[in-house]
Order: structure tokens, then C-alpha cells, then sequence
């Protein structure tokens, strides 16, 4: 694990309305975004040592294959924002949580602990035991 409080958090993708209200609620919490394309090397996403890796959408998180790939060796987890239908299918794409639309100050804290929590302890093993997306 860590041995400090990660206080980055990276944003792929373009959707203006959700990256404002993820970056109301990460300043609420003393968080700072950094947004980033999906073309970006994961190399350096892993260089800023992020808490997590937020796609605004499961489009974007499919679209960036190769980042996602990328990150599996960063031990850096990877959220989506989502509908609660598209569950499974962000977990096939490589995601470790989602934040569900429409998308609450609750739900936002919750998914980002979860994410402390798991940073550290191996993202594989936790995507490999089938747990339920927070």
C-alpha cells in the first residue's frame, strides 16, 4: 500500500458535464483533475500516481483499450461513469467501479474510498474474484 494520501485524480474523456460535476465533488473532498486523453501512454497517467482513473463514459473506457491494458500494471484502479445496466459490461472492459448516472455526491465518496482501499492490494485479484461494482 501507499505510504500517502493520493490526492490526483485523472480524467479520460470528453464530456464537459461530467467532468464538471466530478470536479465539484473531488474539490469538495481536496482532491485535484488532471484531464488527460485516451491517447495518452499509460506510462505517464501512471507517472502522476493517481488515486484512481476516471472514464466519463463506458464509450470512452472501450474506445481506450490500450490505456486500460496499459494501467493493469500500475496497480492504479480504473472507474467509469455509467448507467446500472452497463455493470458487466465495464467490468469486461477493464473497469474496477462505476460511478452510476445520474451521478451523487453519495455515490462519488463511496466509489473513491473503495478505490483508496483497493489501491495497493492488486487490482487483479480483486477483478478476478467477480465482486459487484460499487
Amino acid at each position: 500500500m501507499t505510504t500517502s494520501k493520493q490526492t490526483t485524480l485523472v480524467i479520460i474523456g470528453g464530456s464537459t458535464s461530467i467532468n464538471y460535476l466530478i470536479r465539484r465533488y473531488a474539490e469538495r473532498m481536496g482532491y485535484s483533475i488532471v484531464l488527460m486523453s485516451s491517447s495518452i501512454p499509460a506510462e505517464a497517467v501512471c507517472a502522476l500516481l493517481p488515486l484512481a482513473v476516471i472514464f466519463s463514459s463506458v464509450e470512452t473506457l472501450e474506445g481506450s483499450q490500450p490505456l486500460v491494458a496499459g494501467l493493469a500494471n500500475c496497480d492504479i484502479p480504473i472507474v467509469v461513469c455509467s448507467s446500472v445496466m452497463d455493470q458487466l459490461r465495464t467490468r469486461q472492459l477493464g473497469a474496477d467501479f462505476c460511478l452510476i448516472h445520474p451521478l451523487g455526491y453519495d455515490n462519488f465518496c463511496e466509489t473513491l474510498t473503495s478505490a483508496a482501499v483497493l489501491q495497493g492490494t492488486g487490482r487483479s485479484a480483486h477483478r478476478g474474484q467477480g465482486e459487484s461494482l460499487a
